[in-house]
């Protein structure tokens, strides 16, 4: 039998195949590690966003400075007065704080005193609503209180207390 190839066109031959495996693999490396740091972007930056808001957020403080065993609540007007203090750091925003009252969402008012609620400053809110409550009755009051600066994030910070109604 007559050889139809010789030795060396066999390897030139493999070595071509073997050349368009590596252009192609590496094609697809470079493709792959591509997507690689595109995600790793994303996800950099998502870090990034979740610690400004935790850092926003931990800056944002506020407490009850009325007495909560003597909430003098009025059955005339179905009113209250209370007292929040900004214990954080930043400015809070008087238009955006929020109170839950028992279980019922409340009408909040400011009723007096600065026009900033920067830290240490206490703002007295009326606190109206549709409801009725006994005298002595322990309710629960959650307070919900936001920063005045939306950048990089608005701070959110809320709590509860348990109040007497008298």
């Amino acid at each position: 039998m007559e050889q139809l190839f010789s030795k060396g066109e066999i390897m030139a031959d493999g070595g071509v195949s073997e050349m368009i495996m590596l252009v192609a693999s590496l094609l697809v490396a470079g493709i792959v590690s591509g997507v690689l740091v595109g995600s790793y972007a994303n996800i950099v930056d998502g870090m990034e966003g979740t610690a400004s808001q935790s850092e926003v957020n931990s800056k944002t403080s506020s407490g009850l400075v009325s007495d909560p065993m003597n909430i003098d609540w009025n059955t005339v007007t179905n009113q209250t007065t209370v007292s929040i203090q900004n214990t954080g750091i930043l400015t809070l925003d008087i238009d955006e704080t929020s109170m839950i009252l028992n279980s019922s969402v409340m009408n909040v008012t400011k009723s007096g005193g600065p026009t900033e609620w920067v830290s240490g400053t206490v703002i007295s809110f009326t606190v109206s609503g549709n409801v009725s409550f006994s005298n002595n009755q322990e309710v629960t009051l959650i307070v919900i209180v936001n920063t005045e600066t939306k950048s990089p994030a608005t701070g959110v910070h809320s709590f509860t207390e348990v109040v007497r109604i008298v």
